[in-house]
């Protein structure tokens, strides 16, 4: 920017180096405005390259069991790339299909009530097929007999409302209620401590607690249950 300046020669008439003065500041105010009009604005920056699309493919196969009867189609599965959120359910052959899964090393999951999970890590390099196989969690039955301790000795008890939070199916979460001879049965509970919930109006456990009682469950247990009149 370029600022110009007028000088003016003095006058001995106050009034006309007045008014020169004040023409010269004038014309240097309209020169300043004129070179600060002509700055340009910095030049826009170009736009981005666009980004070249994801790679992706397309995985898919079939998920089995290993059970009894051999290798089998195991249907309702669900196949999880745990990356990306990505899944799908396995149909009635077993087979699975994930399309769009980025060419990234991603984790594989595979998961059923009643079996294993099973992971597998793989980079997709092209459509690729995975076949992925499963077993059963091996389970165990829980029972026995509930019934009151009386003089004459153990007195079974008819409709005791048993229930197990881990038994009796995958989902868990299974009732039971003892018959006439006081038998309950659980044919779905696993090794370890089984947390067993009691009840039936007028009788309460025969322990430090009213409804809630313990059972050590190793391979297939029984376990009877002693109640006393409340």
């Amino acid at each position: 920017m370029t600022i110009r300046t007028l000088v003016l020669t003095p006058t001995a008439d106050p009034r006309v180096s007045a008014n020169r003065k004040g023409l010269a500041i004038a014309l240097t105010v309209a020169t300043l405005l004129t070179a600060c009009g002509d700055r340009r604005s910095p030049a826009e920056p170009a736009p981005a390259a666009p980004s070249a699309p994801a790679v992706t493919y397309t995985l898919s196969g079939i998920v089995s069991e290993d059970g009894p009867a051999g290798v089998t189609p195991l249907e309702g599965a669900i196949v999880l790339v745990t990356n990306s959120g990505q899944h799908a359910t396995t149909g009635s052959d077993g087979s699975y299909s994930l399309s769009g899964v980025a060419a990234l090393p991603i984790v594989v999951r595979v998961s059923k009530p009643g079996y294993v999970d099973t992971s597998r890590t793989l980079t997709l390099s092209g459509d690729t097929r995975m076949d992925l196989q499963v077993v059963r969690i091996v389970t165990y039955t829980l029972s026995g007999i509930v019934y009151e301790a009386t003089e004459g000795g153990r007195m079974p008890i008819e409709g005791v409302s048993v229930y197990c939070d881990s038994c009796g199916s995958p989902e868990g979460h299974t009732f039971a209620s003892s018959d006439e001879n006081g038998f309950y049965s659980f044919a779905w509970t696993s090794n370890g401590s089984t947390a067993l919930w009691v009840r039936k109006d007028g009788y309460r456990l025969a322990g430090p607690t009213d409804e809630w009682i313990t059972a050590a469950v190793s391979g297939d247990t029984r376990f009877d249950i002693a109640m006393i009149r409340r």
